[in-house]
C-alpha cells in the first residue's frame, strides 16, 4: 500500500513539473510573439519579423533536440531547457527502472542456474531446434556432454548420436517419460523427461535410475528363486496331507489335516501366482503374436467358473463379436480368468456377473461387470499393486493372494493394452481390458 502511494506521489510530482515547464514554454513563445510584434510595428516589415521570430524559435528547438540526442548518446544534458529537460528527466527515470528490473531478472536467472547446477539430475536447456543453450555439471557426467563451450549451439541429437532419443526429443513437450540405457557400455539407465521452458525452449532432465533398477531386479530374482524353491516341498507336503486325509483317523485329526491341506493349497496358489508374476516381469521379449480365439476362450472360462462356483453367481457372457486377438493364449487366459474369479470371489453369493467382449474400429474391449458391494474410490489407483487388498481380513478368509490384478496389469502391458477400473460403493464394479486395433484378428 505504501509503495503504491509513493508511485502516485512521484507521478503527481512529475506531472506538476511538466506542467510548470509547459507553462514556461508558453511564456517563452509569448515573449517571442511580443518581440516579433514590436519589431514588425517599428519596422513595418511584418513578414520579415515573422520569419525571423519563427526561424529563431525553430533553431532554438533544434538546438534542444540536438542536446537531447547528445545526452541520449551519453553526453551531458545540463543545457537542456523547458519541456526537453522534463523529457530527459522522465527518460532517465525509465532507464533507472529498466536497469533495476534487469538486475532483478539477472539475479533470478543466476539463482535459477545455481539451483540447476546443484541438482543431482542432468538439466539441459534446448531451443525450438533442439540446440543446446545451457547445461549443468550433472549433464556432463550423465549425458557425457563436453565440459567446454563446444556443445553449446549444437543439436542435442547430434551430440548423443541416438536415433531413438532423437525421435523422442522431436515430440517436444508432449513426449512421455523415456527410460534409456546410455554410456559407452550402456552401464547407466536414465529416465528422461521434457518440459516447456520460457518461450520456444525446452528443459530436458535426466534422472539416474540405475541403482533403482538394480534393486528391482534383485527383488524380482529373489522372489522368483524363493518361489521356485518352495514349489517342490509344498507339493510333497500337499501329497502327504491328501494321503493322510484318506486314512481312518479320529475326527479331530481329520479336521486338523483338512485345515492344513487348505492352507498348503493356498500356499501353492500363492507360489504359482508369484512365479507367474516373476516370469512376466523378467521376460523382456514380447509375447508370441499368435491368433487367439477370444470368444472360445471366454466360453471355456465361464464353464470353469460355473463348475467351480457351483452356480452361486449367475455368470452371463455377452459376445458382440467373434473377432480374436494376437498374443499369448495362456497369458490372456490368466488375465481374463483373474478378473472373472475376482468378481466371483469378492461378491456375495447370488450377485450377477456379466462378461462383455466388444470390438469396433478403435480396438477391442473385454469387461467384467458385477453388482457387488463396490470399492471405495481411494483404493482404485492401488488395486494393481502386488499384495494390495481393500479388505485384508475378507481376502484372506476367501483365499485371495493379492496378486491377481498385478498379473492382469503385466499381461496387458505385454499386449499393448491397459486396464480401466470403475466402481461405486453399493452399486458394483467394472474392470475393462482395452486392446489397440493392431491386436485384433478378424473373425
Amino acid at each position: 500500500m505504501d509503495a503504491s502511494k509513493r508511485c502516485v506521489a512521484r507521478a503527481t510530482g512529475w506531472c506538476l513539473a511538466v506542467h510548470e515547464q509547459f507553462r514556461a514554454e508558453l511564456l517563452r513563445l509569448l515573449a517571442v510573439a511580443v518581440l516579433v510584434g514590436l519589431f514588425g510595428w517599428v519596422s513595418e516589415a511584418w513578414v520579415l519579423a515573422l520569419l525571423v521570430g519563427l526561424g529563431g524559435l525553430a533553431l532554438w528547438q533544434l538546438y534542444q533536440v540536438w542536446l537531447l540526442e547528445e545526452w541520449l548518446a551519453g553526453g551531458g544534458g545540463e543545457d537542456l531547457r523547458g519541456v526537453w529537460r522534463s523529457v530527459a528527466e522522465h527518460i532517465e527515470r525509465v532507464r533507472l527502472r529498466a536497469r533495476q528490473r534487469k538486475k532483478r531478472l539477472s539475479r533470478l536467472l543466476h539463482r535459477f542456474h545455481d539451483t540447476l547446477e546443484t541438482m543431482p539430475d542432468a538439466a539441459v536447456i534446448l531451443d525450438q531446434r533442439l540446440r543446446v543453450q545451457w547445461f549443468n555439471s550433472a549433464a556432463r557426467e550423465l549425458l557425457e556432454l563436453d565440459a567446454g563451450d563446444s556443445a553449446v549451439g549444437r543439436p542435442l541429437p547430434e551430440l548423443l548420436d541416438d536415433p531413438v532419443l532423437a525421435d523422442w526429443l522431436r515430440q517436444g513437450a508432449d513426449a512421455s517419460p523415456l527410460e534409456r540405457r546410455m554410456g559407452a557400455a550402456c552401464e547407466r539407465e536414465l529416465e528422461l523427461r521434457v518440459a516447456p521452458f520460457a518461450k520456444d525452449q525446452l528443459l530436458l532432465t535426466a534422472h539416474d535410475v540405475t541403482e533403482l533398477k538394480r534393486v528391482q531386479t534383485v527383488r524380482r530374482d529373489f522372489i522368483a528363486n524363493v518361489s521356485h524353491e518352495l514349489r517342490t516341498p509344498l507339493t510333497v507336503v500337499v501329497g502327504y496331507l491328501e494321503m493322510l486325509a484318506e486314512e481312518d483317523l479320529p475326527d479331530e485329526v481329520h479336521n486338523a489335516l483338512a485345515a492344513s491341506l487348505r492352507q498348503a493349497e493356498r500356499m501353492q496358489q500363492l507360489v504359482a501366482d508369484l512365479l507367474m508374476l516373476s516370469r512376466l516381469e523378467l521376460e523382456e521379449d514380447s509375447p508370441p503374436r499368435e491368433p487367439v480365439d477370444v470368444p472360445a476362450l471366454l466360453e471355456h472360462l465361464v464353464e470353469d467358473a460355473r463348475r467351480l462356483d457351483g452356480d452361486q453367481h449367475p455368470v452371463t457372457l455377452h459376445l458382440q463379436s467373434r473377432a480374436g486377438l494376437l498374443g499369448s493364449e495362456s497369458e490372456l487366459a490368466s488375465a481374463f480368468g483373474n478378473l472373472l474369479f475376482n468378481a466371483i470371489l469378492h461378491t456375495p453369493p447370488g450377485t450377477p456377473v456379466d462378461l462383455y467382449w466388444e470390438v469396433d474400429d478403435e480396438g477391442a474391449r473385454f469387461c467384467v461387470v458385477d453388482k457387488g458391494p463396490g470399492i471405495p474410490q481411494e483404493h482404485l489407483h492401488r488395486l494393481t499393486e502386488r499384495f494390495y487388498r481393500v479388505d485384508k481380513s475378507r481376502s484372506r478368509a476367501r483365499g485371495g493372494t493379492g496378486l491377481g490384478l498385478s498379473i492382469v496389469r503385466h499381461v496387458l502391458l505385454r499386449h499393448d493394452a491397459v486396464i480401466e477400473i470403475e466402481s461405486q460403493v453399493g452399486e458394483g464394479s467394472r474392470f475393462c481390458c482395452i486392446f489397440p486395433g493392431m491386436r485384433i484378428v478378424p473373425a
